[in-house]
C-alpha cells in the first residue's frame, strides 16, 4: 500500500491535468476576489465568507483531474500492471481514492489560499470567529473529500477513459445544478409582500403579507434539509452562499457518504473483470 502512494504521488506532481486543474481553480478563484472587490471593496471585510465562494468551481476542477487521472490508469494498462506486481483489487483502489482525494483538497486549498493572501495583502479581515471559520473549512474539506469519493468510484469502474470523463462531468453537473435547486427552494419565505405601482409612477408595499406559492413545507421541507445537508455538493452549495444551518454534523455525513461510497466501490472493483 505505501507504495503504491508513493507511485502514485509521485505520478501526481507529473500529471498535467492536475497542475491546469491546480493553476485555472487559483486563477479563476483570484478572478472572483478581484470582481467583487471592486464591484464592492467593502467585501474584505468579511474575507471568511469571501473564501467560500469558490466551491463549486473547486468541484468541476476536482472532477475534471479525477476523471483524467482515473481514466489514464486503465488507458495506459497501469492497473493490469500493478495487479501482476503483487498488489490487491483493495490496496489499488484505496490508493487511488487517497490520491484523487489529496488532489481534490490541494485544488480546495490552493484557491483558499491564493484568495486569502491576496485579501489579507489589501488589509482584508476574516469578519468571523476562528472557531466558525475552522469550521466551514472543516466542512468544505469533508466535503471535497466525499465527492472525490464519488468520483472515484466512476473512475475505478469503468474502463473507457471517455467514459469516465463523460459520466464524471455528467455527475457533477447533475449534483451542482440540484444543489442549487434546493438551496433556492429552501431559500423561499414562507410569506411574502405584495408591491403596486401608483398612479404616479411610484412603488408602493403593502401591509398584507400572503403566503408563498413557493415555500415548502412539512416532510417535504425537512427531506429537502437532510439532502441537501448530507450531499456533498449540497453542502459546499450552502458554504457558497453563506445560508448554513446544520455545520456542526455536516463533516459526519461526509464521512458517511465516503463510507458508503467506498464500501460499494471497493466491493465493485473486486468483481470487476479486467481486460
Amino acid at each position: 500500500m505505501v507504495r503504491l502512494l508513493r507511485a502514485n504521488f509521485a505520478r501526481l506532481w507529473k500529471t498535467k491535468s492536475f497542475w491546469i486543474c491546480f493553476i485555472l481553480a487559483v486563477g479563476l478563484g483570484i478572478g472572483n476576489f478581484i470582481s467583487s472587490y471592486l464591484f464592492k471593496p467593502i467585501c474584505i471585510e468579511q474575507m471568511g465568507s469571501m473564501l467560500m465562494s469558490n466551491c463549486s468551481n473547486v468541484t468541476l476542477f476536482a472532477a475534471i483531474f479525477a476523471a483524467l487521472y482515473l481514466g489514464t490508469d486503465y488507458s495506459n494498462g497501469t492497473i493490469r500492471n500493478k495487479m501482476i506486481i503483487g498488489h490487491t483489487r483493495a490496496e489499488i483502489y484505496f490508493a487511488n481514492l487517497v490520491t484523487v482525494a489529496v488532489g481534490g483538497v490541494l485544488i480546495f486549498a490552493a484557491a483558499c489560499a491564493a484568495m486569502l493572501v491576496l485579501g489579507l495583502c489589501l488589509g482584508g479581515k476574516l469578519g468571523m470567529p476562528a472557531g466558525e471559520f475552522a469550521l466551514d473549512i472543516a466542512v468544505c474539506l469533508c466535503a471535497v473529500i466525499a465527492i472525490c469519493a464519488i468520483f472515484t468510484v466512476l473512475g475505478m469502474l469503468f474502463s473507457s477513459k471517455s467514459t469516465i470523463i463523460t459520466l464524471t462531468l455528467v455527475l457533477t453537473f447533475v449534483l451542482v445544478i440540484s444543489a442549487a435547486m434546493i438551496a433556492s427552494l429552501l431559500a423561499e419565505p414562507e410569506y411574502t409582500t405584495e408591491y403596486m405601482i401608483t398612479a404616479d409612477g411610484g412603488v408602493e408595499m403593502s401591509e398584507e403579507l400572503k403566503p408563498n406559492p413557493l415555500y415548502v413545507s412539512g416532510i417535504k421541507r425537512d427531506i429537502l434539509t437532510a439532502v441537501n445537508d448530507v450531499l456533498p455538493s449540497g453542502q459546499l452549495m450552502q458554504m457558497e452562499i453563506g445560508i448554513v444551518q446544520n455545520a456542526g454534523i455536516m463533516p459526519l455525513y461526509s464521512l458517511g457518504v465516503l463510507a458508503v461510497s467506498t464500501a460499494v466501490g471497493a466491493v465493485v472493483f473486486r468483481r470487476k473483470e479486467l481486460k
